[in-house]
């Protein structure tokens, strides 16, 4: 159960300190929250990352742009349930996610609001024994788990009393009747990866997939994307997630064997005529190890960091040629680190715009003395989401379906999103490209709905898609 007293300690300090919270750094309450709830103690962040004040996020009747903020006092509390693995093998993303969504809960600066954390101990069996956790505490909305069957698991229990759920999975199978996923759904990379290289030319496809969870959902969608958008299915390998088993299936979709054997058959061939235009063609042929292409103009990868950087090395190794051949990848590519792989430059991935990702990453590390990874940024945007619906005076419909699911949408770090009545986000991705200095945007995000913006500015309800 969370700590109430830290609770109390919390909105007191605030209530108490509310002008030096205006002109102060959301990321320092923040450490103060988590100081005194965590298990743990924590350090203070060592400067200050921003000085603006936070606006008003629900531009409703009843609060205006630019008004103070909620005088907590006058309202009931808004309990928040937040469920993710403190402890375990992911308690490290944990961790991190529940600090970015400490970072949204004060810039949008309304006392109200209590983010309650519980371990699901990154298991079924935690994530259900924590779900009821927060019903018991009386929450209204519940942000998290992080894994699919986890989510599942707290949603039977959530479902009894009503309570809607904003998920962090990438699986859409659990989403839908009161869940939400803020992940990025892998169908939705895939087709817009395929789509920006069939403009761009790219006519012949082949994909090297996971036997994974991952590599299923992607193929849900990869052949008929291909086909959708008059593209030819040229090849397609699986492998297993393993460094040690990846080299088999690459040389397996180079074709290398029978190219191999091309290239022995041709330079025999050429040593036996013995001509001088033989001899020529040979000096041509001593920096290549096989004849003929692998029979496709684009693949995808969909593997992301750190396995990804132990399969980019194999293709040219087994001579798919990077410069002729156009590696496309999925979400799971939107990792700086793979800047420094020689192999992946000039590679497309789709994507979020990452100059929002990568400024609040930098606050993130300015805040808590650390690098947090790419997920957190779904944690304060799920965090600035719930705070910006809080805004909303009618109680009854602050979380409703009908609200979750405008059509108008949403805009955080991650770019324009909304969820559908399946429960899952649609959002507005960029192709980036890998570029020695970083991610390049070379296809802008479509436009298509007005969104509602989240975090420090107002938003717009009015629908154009």
């Amino acid at each position: 159960m969370p700590d109430k007293a830290c609770k109390g300690d919390l909105f007191g300090f605030l209530e108490k300190n509310r002008m030096r919270y205006l002109i102060g750094t959301a990321a320092f309450c923040a450490s103060l929250l988590l100081s005194a709830c965590a298990s743990g103690p924590q350090s203070p962040p060592s400067s200050v990352p921003s000085t603006d004040a936070p606006k008003v996020l629900y531009d409703g009747p009843d609060v205006k742009q630019g008004q103070t903020p909620i005088d907590a006092p006058a309202f009931e509390p808004i309990r928040i349930g937040l469920l993710l693995p403190f402890s375990g093998p992911a308690a490290d993303v944990g961790t991190a996610m529940r600090d970015a969504a400490a970072l949204a809960l004060f810039d949008a600066y309304d006392p109200r609001l209590e983010l309650l954390p519980f371990d699901t101990l990154g298991t079924a069996q935690g994530a259900q024994r924590a779900a009821q956790q927060a019903l018991d505490a009386g929450v209204s909305i519940v942000l998290g788990p992080l894994l699919a069957q986890s989510v599942d698991a707290a949603a039977g229990v959530l479902r009894t009393q009503n309570i809607p759920l904003i998920g962090f999975s990438n699986d859409s199978h659990v989403a839908g009747d009161g869940v939400y996923l803020m992940g990025f759904m892998p169908d939705q990379d895939v087709r817009r990866i395929i789509a920006y290289a069939r403009s761009q030319g790219h006519q012949h496809m082949a994909g090297l997939v996971p036997h994974s969870a991952y590599g299923d959902r992607v193929l849900e969608s990869f052949g008929p994307a291909v086909l959708d958008m008059g593209g030819d299915l040229v090849s397609l390998v699986r492998y297993d997630p393993d460094p040690d088993l990846m080299a088999e299936p690459v040389k397996q979709l180079a074709r290398y064997d029978s190219r191999r054997a091309a290239y022995l058959a041709e330079v025999r061939a050429l040593e036996a005529l013995g001509d001088d235009l033989s001899n020529e063609i040979l000096k041509r042929l001593e920096n290549q190890e096989t004849l003929g292409e692998p029979g496709f103009d684009a693949l995808l990868l969909a593997e992301g960091d750190p396995l990804l950087r132990s399969l980019g090395p194999l293709l040219p190794y087994y001579e798919i040629d990077p410069q002729r051949v156009q590696f496309l990848g999925t979400g799971l590519w939107d990792e700086p680190a793979l800047t420094r792989e020689p192999p992946l430059r000039g590679a497309w991935f789709p994507a979020p715009d990452p100059k929002a990702p990568r400024d609040f990453l930098k606050r993130y590390e300015t805040a808590y003395g650390k690098s947090g990874p790419r997920i957190a940024t779904l944690a304060y945007d799920g965090m600035a989401l719930i705070a910006t619906l809080a805004r909303n005076p009618l109680k009854e419909e602050r979380f409703s379906a009908v609200v979750l699911e405008n059509p108008a949408g949403f805009t955080g770090l991650d770019g324009a999103f909304r969820f559908g009545g399946n429960g899952v986000a649609q959002r507005r991705l960029a192709v980036l490209e890998i570029r020695r200095t970083g991610f390049q945007v070379i296809d802008s995000a479509p436009s298509g709905f007005q969104r509602q913006r989240l975090g420090r500015v107002d938003f717009n309800l009015k629908d154009d898609s």
